[in-house]
C-alpha cells in the first residue's frame, strides 16, 4: 500500500473493514500526480440527523415525510499522516470533502455535512479551516450545504 506502517495499520484494521462492508466510502487522499504518495485518508457516510440538534436556518427534506429528521453526509474520520499534519495538507483534503459534499448535497438534497472531532485541536482545525459550526450541544460540528456551495464559488472567482 503506501509504504507508511502507522496509516497501513490503521487502514487495514478500522477503514477497510468498514469500506468492504460498505459502512463507509473511504477515500485515499493523494498528492497531484503522485497518486502512490498517501497523504491521509478520509471515511464519509450517509446518516440520519434530527433537525432540531443542526438548529434554524438549514432547508432540508425530511427523512421519509417525518420533520423530525433529515439526511446528512458525516465525516466518520479524516486522518492526515503524522509528518504532514500542521502542513496544509489537512486544509487540501478537507477542502475536498466540502467540494464533494456541495456536489452530492446539491445534486440529492443532503442539507449537512456533520462530524464529531476527536479533541478539541481537530474541533478548532475544523471551524477555523472549514466553516463548521458546534451543535448537539458542543459534541457535533456541522457545515450547512449552502455554506459549501458558497465556498467552492468563491474559490472559483
Amino acid at each position: 500500500m503506501c509504504g507508511l506502517s502507522e496509516i497501513e495499520k490503521w487502514f487495514r484494521k478500522s477503514a477497510l473493514v468498514d469500506h468492504l462492508r460498505q459502512k463507509h466510502i473511504v477515500t485515499c487522499a493523494t498528492y497531484e500526480g503522485a497518486p502512490d504518495d498517501i497523504v491521509g485518508l478520509y471515511a464519509l457516510s450517509t446518516v440520519v440527523e434530527d433537525t432540531a440538534k443542526l438548529g434554524s436556518g438549514i432547508s432540508y427534506f425530511p427523512f421519509f415525510g417525518d420533520s423530525r429528521y433529515c439526511p446528512a453526509l458525516q465525516i466518520v474520520y479524516m486522518a492526515i499522516r503524522r509528518d504532514l499534519q500542521g502542513s496544509d495538507q489537512g486544509t487540501i483534503v478537507l477542502g475536498e470533502i466540502v467540494k464533494r459534499f456541495a456536489t452530492i448535497g446539491e445534486q440529492i438534497g443532503i442539507p449537512a455535512l456533520i462530524l464529531t472531532p476527536s479533541n478539541p485541536d481537530a474541533a478548532r482545525f475544523y471551524k477555523e479551516r472549514g466553516g463548521f459550526a458546534p451543535y448537539k450541544k458542543g459534541a457535533g460540528m456541522f457545515l450547512p450545504l449552502q455554506s459549501a456551495i458558497a465556498t467552492l464559488e468563491a474559490a472559483a472567482l
